[in-house]
């Protein structure tokens, strides 16, 4: 995990608005200090002071004020090969409104901002372990929501998220995968969105391309082969899907992150 850009308390007057119709690369942290419009894709979202968003990389978004100053806090950082275990753990809410019941959050994001600038030797490692209390505290916020919504289906979606990515390469479909827990394909889709905050099929998606990702930086395998190891037959179809998620190709990913 790797934190390389953030802000505490960014202000804005009243009709402060930002459109970014291809999101951002890497994941990103916004929490919300004050009333603002929030936009998703093509969903909008009126929202309270200390309401999170977690924002997956290249998510069109939009912020808006609503007529009162807005201020936010933010954190943008990528999520390593290692850190997958973890962060599937959590089960977080992407690209949704999380409101919080306290100020931690922003307490640990401006830590962060001091010792961002602090220019210490570990600042790193010190970043990226703070954002890692930060996602388990968000992340007990959302289990503190869903106390009274445990679902008798839990134990088996949690199986069935953890072999997608164990298995990005596998054919994957709802059908399939409502069948396991003997349960129509629509409910097996309303049950794994309302658990994890996010399709199945894009959490098949997002598990092949982090899989990819690692490839491309830790091995030598060529752009084909890693899409076959991906579950891709087709060479076009990964390279566009890879594009849409990273925002730039795989031979750019490659040339441009991996270690000399």
């Amino acid at each position: 995990m790797h934190v390389y850009q953030l802000g505490w308390q960014w202000k804005h007057p009243g009709d402060f608005s930002i459109e970014r119709p291809n999101g951002h690369f890497g994941m990103q942290l916004i929490l919300v200090r004050s009333k603002g419009c929030i936009q998703m894709n093509d969903k909008k979202y009126y929202v309270d002071k200390n309401t999170a968003f977690i924002v997956e990389s290249c998510f069109p978004h939009c912020i808006y004020g609503v007529g009162e100053e807005y201020a936010d806090d933010w954190i943008r950082f990528s999520i390593d090969q290692e850190d997958h275990d973890f962060i599937s753990s959590l089960n977080l809410q992407y690209n949704v409104p999380i409101p919080l019941n306290d100020e931690s959050v922003s307490m640990l994001v401006a830590a962060s901002v001091e010792i961002d600038q602090s220019g210490t030797a570990h600042k790193n490692e010190t970043l990226d372990l703070i954002l890692k209390a930060i996602l388990l505290h968000i992340s007990e916020q959302i289990k503190h929501g869903n106390n009274n919504k445990h679902n008798y289906y839990d134990e088996q979606l949690d199986k069935i998220k953890e072999k997608i990515y164990n298995e990005p390469a596998k054919e994957w479909n709802i059908t399939d995968m409502a069948k396991e827990l003997n349960i129509s394909s629509s409910h097996f889709h309303r049950l794994y969105k309302n658990r994890y905050g996010i399709s199945c099929m894009k959490d098949v998606f997002i598990s092949r391309m982090q899989y990819a990702k690692h490839l491309l930086l830790t091995t030598d395998y060529s752009a084909k082969e890693i899409a076959i190891m991906c579950g891709y037959q087709n060479y076009e179809h990964f390279s566009r899907s890879f594009s849409k998620y990273a925002c730039i190709s795989p031979a750019q990913y490659r040339n441009k992150h991996k270690e000399k």
